[in-house]
């Protein structure tokens, strides 16, 4: 359960992740372009004027977040940068705790907020560290990725992730970063392949999991057949690989590096 909730925290560590994949996968009309008002509208909705992030009554309370929040090798990270991230992560696991009945768990929300972030301040420091670099066409190439993705145009994105506190430089930056921390992940342990094992597997799990929350019968009622989604389905096990290794990767950098953390 840890290490699942700790690869959620290190996507959510790349802000541009936790929008675009609000509308990944949506085919209705209305798809990714009204998912991705609607985060911006959270975002805002969250934090009362004046208040510095901190939440309304019915929000987390982030009164005792320090400023800095941790120390990385010598680089802050900042309340302002874990606020960005706690909040996306708590709105959305607020409306799972709303299917489940149970309330989130605020505290250690933070401690994997936390990790996640220093996780991928030293994933991006190794990448520095080994000349790893990306191009603006690569950068402008994903982020029309994100934006088709969500049905808008690259424009409307970055308006809506303004909603999270970033304007056009921090959502290219944002980029930047990721695909820095991608292409560090492929040079330690090459590309990731799905096998048809681990797609029939993975289909099966959302089956299961949408058949408990009544949604269909396990075995896939209610769900596409396997072979309409099959590239969808491949994607998001490469994804749950590169979280792994990710992971697997900041834990052995953490074990050398200087991490000082206030939270």
């Amino acid at each position: 359960m840890r290490t699942r909730t700790w690869r959620s925290a290190v996507a959510a560590a790349g802000l541009v992740l936790v929008v675009a994949g609000c509308g990944a996968g949506g085919d209705d009309d209305e798809g990714g372009a009204a998912q991705t008002q609607a985060a911006a509208e959270q975002s805002e909705q969250a934090t009362e004027p004046g208040q510095e992030g901190e939440q309304s009554a019915d929000g987390p309370d982030t009164s005792d977040i320090p400023d800095p929040v941790a120390e990385v090798n010598g680089t802050e990270i900042s309340r302002d940068e874990f606020l960005s991230v706690f909040e996306n992560q708590y709105q959305q696991m607020s409306m799972q705790a709303q299917m489940s009945g149970q309330p989130v768990d605020e505290a250690q929300l933070k401690e994997l907020t936390t990790d996640g972030l220093i996780g991928t301040e030293l994933l991006t420091q190794e990448a520095g560290k080994r000349g790893i670099e990306v191009s603006d066409e690569e950068i402008q190439a994903e982020l029309a990725v994100f934006a088709e993705r969500n049905q808008v145009s690259t424009d409307e994105f970055v308006e809506a992730m303004g909603g999270q506190g970033l304007d056009r430089d921090a959502v290219l930056d944002q980029i930047d970063k990721q695909l820095r921390v991608q292409k560090l992940i492929i040079d330690e342990y090459g590309e990731f392949e799905a096998t048809d094992a681990e797609v029939q597997a993975a289909y099966e799990q959302v089956a299961q999991q949408q058949a408990m929350s009544g949604g269909g019968a396990a075995g896939g009622g209610g769900l596409p057949p396997l072979e309409q989604v099959r590239g969808q389905v491949e994607e998001q096990v490469r994804a749950e690989q590169e979280a792994g290794a990710m992971e697997e990767l900041s834990q052995k950098l953490r074990a050398d590096a200087d991490v000082t953390v206030h939270i």
